[in-house]
C-alpha cells in the first residue's frame, strides 16, 4: 500500500454518486425531519451511515488504488465530525461511542506525528546535506527538497517509506512559508555556469490577476471573519486560518514563479510552475518542439500535459508544445502527482528557448549515434 494518490486514481463520480446517497438523505431525515421526529434509534442509523459506511466506500470503491490505512481513519474522522453537527442534541445518545472512535483515531495520529517529528529531528543535518546536494542538480527547491527527502529517509523497512508521503505534502507547505516570507532579497535561480534559463512571467497579464487575487482574498479574510464570528468565533477563526493559508499560498507561488525559471541543461528540463507543479525531464525522454496548433481551450483539455505559461484575465495561446517519447511523471501541490505527455510553453523569450530545445535535442541524439 501506500499513501501516494496520484490524481487520475481518484473516482470522482463514484465519491460523488457516495456521497450523495449518504448524505442527502440523512441531512433531510435529521434536519428537516422530512419523514417525521426522530430519536436515538433514527440518530444511530445516521452516525452508521456517515462514521463507518460513507468512510468504507469512499475508501474502497473512491479510489482505484489502495492507499494506506491512515486515509481511512482519516476519512471516518471526519465522517464523525460530520455525524455530530448533522445529528441533533436530542437524538444524539449514541453518538458518544462514535466520539470515543474519533478521539482514539485522533490519539494515534498524534503519537505517530509525534513520532515522526522525533525521526525527522534526527535527520535534520543530513537532510540538509542532502538538500544542497541536489539544488546543484536539480536547481529549484521543491523538486531538490523532495529528492533530498527521499534520500534521508529510506528505511530499510519498505512499509516505513510511505510515509516519506507526508515529507512531501510537507514540502508544499515548507515552501508557501520560505517563499511569502524568506524570499524578497533573493535572486532569481538559473545563474549559474553551462545552464539556460527562461521566464514565463514577464509576457502577460498575470501580474495584474495576482493582485486582483490578493486583494480580493485581503478583504475575504476580513469579511469573512466578521461574518462567522457573528454565530461562533472559534469557528470565524478557523476559516480565517485557512483564509490566510490560502493569501498565502497566492503570494507564495507568484514569488517561486518570479525566481523559478525554466532552466534547461547538459541533463534535460527542470522547471518548478509556482508551487504548483514542478519536475525534471531528461532528454532522452524529448520527442521534438514543435509548433503548437491547438486553441486555448484545447491545451486546457489536456489532461496528460502541463502548461509552462501564465495566462491574464483571458487564455492566450501558447507558441510551443514539447512532445514526450514516454509518459513522464511529474509533481503537484500537496504531494500528488501526475503523468504527462506534452509540455505547453510559452516562455517571455519563445523563439530563442525554442531554438535551445533544438540544441540540445541535437546534442543528445548526436551522443547516441
Amino acid at each position: 500500500m501506500t499513501l501516494s494518490l496520484p490524481l487520475q486514481d481518484i473516482a470522482w463520480k463514484r465519491i460523488g454518486f457516495f456521497l450523495f446517497i449518504i448524505i442527502v438523505p440523512n441531512y433531510l431525515v435529521m434536519q428537516t425531519q422530512v419523514v417525521g421526529p426522530i430519536d436515538d434509534r433514527v440518530g444511530i442509523g445516521t452516525a452508521l451511515d456517515l462514521g463507518i459506511i460513507l468512510p468504507f466506500l469512499l475508501y474502497f470503491f473512491g479510489v482505484r488504488k489502495r492507499v494506506s490505512w491512515i486515509f481511512l481513519c482519516g476519512l471516518i474522522f471526519c465522517g464523525v465530525l460530520l455525524a455530530n453537527w448533522m445529528i441533533p442534541s436530542h437524538a444524539d445518545a449514541h453518538l458518544p461511542y462514535f466520539k470515543a472512535i474519533a478521539v482514539v483515531l485522533e490519539i494515534g495520529v498524534i503519537a505517530f506525528e509525534l513520532v515522526l517529528f522525533l525521526v525527522i529531528l534526527k535527520r535534520i543535518p543530513l537532510l540538509m546535506k542532502n538538500y544542497q546536494m541536489e539544488k546543484r542538480v536539480h536547481h529549484h527547491f521543491l523538486l531538490s527538497f523532495s529528492r533530498a527527502i527521499q534520500q534521508t529517509f529510506a528505511f530499510q523497512n519498505s512499509r516505513l517509506n510511505k510515509f516519506g508521503f507526508f515529507l512531501r505534502l510537507l514540502a508544499t507547505d515548507l515552501a508557501a512559508i520560505y517563499y511569502s516570507f524568506f524570499s524578497w532579497r533573493k535572486k532569481r535561480q538559473g545563474n549559474e555556469e553551462h545552464v539556460h534559463s527562461f521566464t514565463f512571467h514577464k509576457d502577460g497579464g498575470y501580474l495584474g490577476v495576482f493582485y486582483m487575487l490578493v486583494h480580493a482574498m485581503v478583504i475575504e479574510v476580513i469579511a469573512v471573519h466578521v461574518m462567522v464570528a457573528q454565530y461562533s468565533h472559534v469557528a470565524a477563526w478557523i476559516v480565517t486560518i485557512f483564509d490566510v493559508y490560502a493569501l498565502l499560498f497566492i503570494i507564495s507561488d507568484y514569488q517561486a514563479i518570479r525566481l523559478s525559471p525554466v532552466i534547461l541543461s547538459e541533463k534535460g528540463i527542470h522547471f518548478q510552475k509556482g508551487i504548483r507543479q514542478y519536475g525534471f525531464i531528461e532528454w532522452s525522454a524529448v520527442k521534438e518542439i514543435t509548433e503548437n496548433k491547438k486553441s486555448p481551450e484545447e491545451v486546457k483539455q489536456h489532461r496528460a500535459s502541463v502548461e509552462l505559461a501564465l495566462h491574464g484575465l483571458e487564455r492566450e495561446q501558447v507558441p510551443f508544445v514539447i512532445e514526450l517519447k514516454r509518459p513522464v511523471e511529474m509533481n503537484q501541490a500537496f504531494a500528488f502527482k501526475k503523468n504527462i505527455e506534452s509540455i505547453y510553453v510559452k516562455m517571455d523569450e519563445a523563439y530563442e528557448f525554442r531554438e535551445k530545445v533544438h540544441h540540445y535535442l541535437r546534442r543528445c541524439k548526436d551522443s547516441v549515434n
